[in-house]
């Protein structure tokens, strides 16, 4: 049985990725780098919070089910211990038991979103169906007239 040959008439074509489509091409480089903004919103949050770091180490380990130790926190707020990242699967644990969301509010600073409470949402959901009542009274009105009515 002879092997197929493939035609080597047309090159390989290369497709081009979509860098346009999720919007990143225009942030300048390094730009959302959070490091320090996530670490001092860190030392920010626990520093405001009426728990010792023991509490809050046995609160924030209670809540995720791992072994959490205040040597843990010590060291993801320290300005010192660099190598030393706080893992998100535990952010809104820390955010919780610290009574203060700046973590994600640093984490989100630049990108143009921000974070919303529940009355917030509503409004927003509110504030959406009026627009739509608007354009659909707009688009009745602009039918009407096309109309003769």
């Amino acid at each position: 049985m002879a092997k197929k040959r493939t035609s080597l008439a047309r090159p390989p074509h290369q497709l081009l990725l979509p860098l346009g489509i999720s919007g990143t091409n225009t942030i300048r480089a390094g730009r959302l780098g959070r490091h320090e903004a996530l670490r001092e919103a860190l030392a920010s949050a626990l520093a405001n919070c009426p728990l010792s770091r023991e509490e809050f180490a046995a609160e924030m380990s209670r809540l995720t089910g791992e072994s959490l130790s205040v040597n843990h926190i010590n060291n993801w707020a320290s300005s010192a211990k660099k190598d030393w990242r706080f893992p998100m699967e535990f952010a809104a644990s820390f955010c919780l038991v610290a009574g203060d969301f700046g973590l994600f509010e640093a984490a989100l600073e630049g990108t143009g979103r921000e974070l919303a409470d529940e009355e917030i949402k509503i409004l927003a959901e509110y504030g959406r169906i009026l627009v739509e009542k608007k354009r659909a009274a707009t688009k009745e009105r602009e039918l009407l007239e096309r109309l003769g009515a």
